[in-house]
């Protein structure tokens, strides 16, 4: 299944906008203003809600909560020797991990493929392209794809590496 992820441009509040390969919305989803630790909510079409990404605060590690209808999966963070993060889906079995500054990702279960995230070829702003191996899987793979853009420092506009 083939999906687009587009990230909106200028707003306060982290928004995007989920797709199928025929331009039909499928999710909307929008950050929280005020909320304890940062938080997705994700609706579908219709405006309802069907998913929620969250910080969850006085935790150990930095750990994220994906809560879809009565079912919760914990998503942390794994520092690797390469410098680059991993998130691991813990009730998943699922793994994100690739290229976070080119947002060239794999969504692995073992050995695996579960979904590839690469930004869309000729795309105006910041659309990627998800392609996941099931259906029923595709809101999984958004709300992990989600925890990652949640957990990634945000840069000041006049910010310069050392």
């Amino acid at each position: 299944m083939e999906l687009y992820i587009k990230k909106a441009k200028l707003t306060v509040l982290d928004k995007y906008e989920v797709t199928d390969n025929k331009g039909n919305k499928l999710y909307d989803i929008k950050g929280e203003l005020v909320s304890f630790g940062k938080h997705l909510r994700i609706n579908n079409a219709l405006g309802h809600e069907v998913a929620t990404v969250a910080e969850k605060k006085l935790a150990i590690r930095d750990v994220y909560i994906i809560k879809s209808g009565s079912e919760e999966v914990e998503v942390f963070r794994i520092d690797t020797m390469r410098k680059v993060p991993e998130y691991r889906a813990k009730q998943l079995g699922w793994t994100l991990k690739g290229d976070f500054v080119k947002k060239s990702l794999k969504i692995m279960e073992g050995l695996h493929t579960v979904a590839e995230i690469r930004p869309k070829a000729l795309s105006f702003g910041e659309t990627l392209k998800l392609n996941v191996r099931k259906e029923t899987e595709a809101l999984s793979a958004v709300a992990l794809y989600l925890v990652s853009e949640l957990d990634q420092p945000k840069k000041p506009e006049n910010a310069t590496e050392k």
